[in-house]
């Protein structure tokens, strides 16, 4: 598979791999096995090469661990990028103590660890790792080798094919699709865009998940608006309209999760079509409030449950998920981050895979966790880069969009 590196030219594998530093391609195998460790938990398999997941996971932890703080101390960074990387993790860290779900950790070490990293190469992780599991997870389900969940609602008969739930496997057929946009962005829009309605109508047939079948349509839309636009004007007024876009979902999101009123219709008509997010949302909320470093809800009363199975924390909105599960500093920063990227964006005109991905995911945050995970949402390593680093190599680039390849025609 070709690539396109910092200045829009392609090589094949070879070639990539020949010219990447030691930094970056111990950053690309820390996500490779992060992304691969979060497949593992994710699917049924109890043992994976006769090692049990657990003791797997473990393994695979401690090497991440490892190989990110390798790469940390190969960066080059400011005085004040080095103190705000320190104090991202110590905040990641607390919060996953006090928690207990550490994927916010996790996404703190990454993007404080993405000097030199490009978008396309996170792509092309994801997109090989994601048809991977979709290949192997179904075969061994259907060979009975591993065990396929089927979850019934509303009389419809729910696939998981031998991932935890059926909204994981149209989970990774997402992360595929997005990948693969990514790689092709600035090309026309027509492949993609036949994938990802094909994507929908197969997660909508196999696992019954609305809400990722709508974002794959949602995916075609944006395609078309990044690809069709070409008045520079006009994209300087859309960019800051996706940050308005962003900012009003933020918004939203915690405007519900702490208002939501099932007496009034407008809360019951849109807790319907988000499938009882905002009740199970404010029901959290009103359970434990908020927290500066995060809340443990594992011994809470439990009030969800799927095909009587009890489940002690089910948000899927990824921004209430943050505040309430990590905490209020940590959601602070974390939309810090994300809005002061989006402001910088906007500000160098870009109009990129990078935009695309950072608005694609800001979206898919309103109703999918994926919205703000790092091996879901990799366009996130931005917020490091981006922010942190001011030797980095994408502040060296010559044409704001350039680094991150998919330049759309002119």
């Amino acid at each position: 598979m070709s690539d396109i590196g910092i200045n829009g030219k392609t090589g094949n594998a070879a070639s990539v791999i020949g010219c990447m530093s030691i930094g970056e391609f111990v950053f690309y195998l820390a996500y490779a096995l992060y992304f691969f460790s979060c497949i593992l938990d994710r699917t049924t398999f109890v043992e994976f090469l006769f090692i049990p997941v657990s003791l797997l996971s473990n393994i695979l932890s401690l090497a991440i661990l490892c190989l990110l703080i390798f790469k940390f101390i190969l960066q080059k960074a400011s005085v004040n990028g080095w103190l705000m990387a320190a104090l991202v993790v110590l905040v990641g860290f607390v919060s996953w103590r006090n928690s207990q779900e550490g994927w916010l950790f996790w996404l703190a070490l990454f993007i404080v660890c993405s000097e030199g990293v490009e978008l396309n190469k996170l792509a092309i992780i994801s997109l090989v790792l994601s048809i991977m599991i979709l290949v192997i997870a179904p075969l061994f389900a259907v060979s009975g080798i591993i065990e396929n969940l089927i979850l019934i609602r509303s009389g419809i008969a729910r696939q998981s094919l031998g991932f935890t739930h059926p909204n994981i496997f149209g989970m990774y057929v997402i992360l595929a699709c997005t990948s693969i946009s990514v790689l092709r962005f600035g090309k026309t829009p027509l492949f993609q865009s036949m994938l990802l309605i094909s994507a929908a109508i197969l997660i909508l047939v196999v696992s019954d998940s609305r809400s990722t079948a709508i974002l794959a349509v949602f995916q075609v839309l944006l395609l078309l608006v990044f690809y069709k636009v070409e008045n520079k004007r006009l994209r300087r007024i859309i960019s800051i309209g996706f940050v308005i876009a962003v900012v009003l979902i933020v918004f939203i999101s915690f405007y519900f999760m702490v208002n939501y009123n099932p007496a009034r219709s407008i809360d019951s008509v849109l807790n319907n079509l988000l499938s009882g997010r905002l009740r199970l949302a404010h029901g959290y909320y009103q359970m434990k409030g908020l927290s500066l470093f995060g809340t443990n809800y594992i011994d809470s009363p439990v009030i969800y449950w799927e095909n009587g199975k009890p489940y002690h924390f089910v948000v899927d909105n990824a921004y209430c998920h943050l505040i309430l599960r990590y905490g209020i500093i940590p959601s602070a920063l974390f939309i810090f981050g994300l809005f002061s990227l989006l402001i910088k964006m906007v500000r160098q005109n870009q109009w990129d895979s990078l935009l695309f991905g950072i608005v694609l995911m800001s979206v898919y945050g309103l109703t999918e966790t994926l919205g703000v995970r790092i091996e879901c949402n990799y366009f996130l390593f931005a917020i490091g880069s981006e922010l942190l680093f001011s030797l980095s190599k994408i502040d060296k680039r010559e044409v704001g969009f350039q680094k991150y390849a998919g330049v759309p025609h002119e």
